[in-house]
């Protein structure tokens, strides 16, 4: 028996643009909302200015972080 990993999404997203995605503490399914926020490394006091986010729309809680800002995440990271 073999296990299928789910391809990464390859679509950029853009500030505004809506999806859907798992809220966690909604604890549903919710639509949600590209917006550009600053996000704080995790074990350091680090923070990234204007990193596109995914958005809860009912909530306001920030649930993921696109392939596409990693790498301005990891830049934030080796330049401090």
């Amino acid at each position: 028996m073999t296990t299928m990993l789910k391809p990464q999404s390859t679509r950029e997203w853009n500030v505004g643009d809506y999806g859907t995605n798992n809220c966690p503490r909604c604890k549903k399914i919710v639509r949600t909302r590209f917006e550009l926020r600053t996000v704080q490394l995790w074990r350091t006091r680090l923070r990234v200015p204007e990193v596109l986010v995914d958005v809860c729309t009912e909530c306001e809680h920030m649930i993921s972080i696109p392939q596409q800002s990693v790498e301005q995440l990891r830049e934030a990271g080796r330049a401090k």
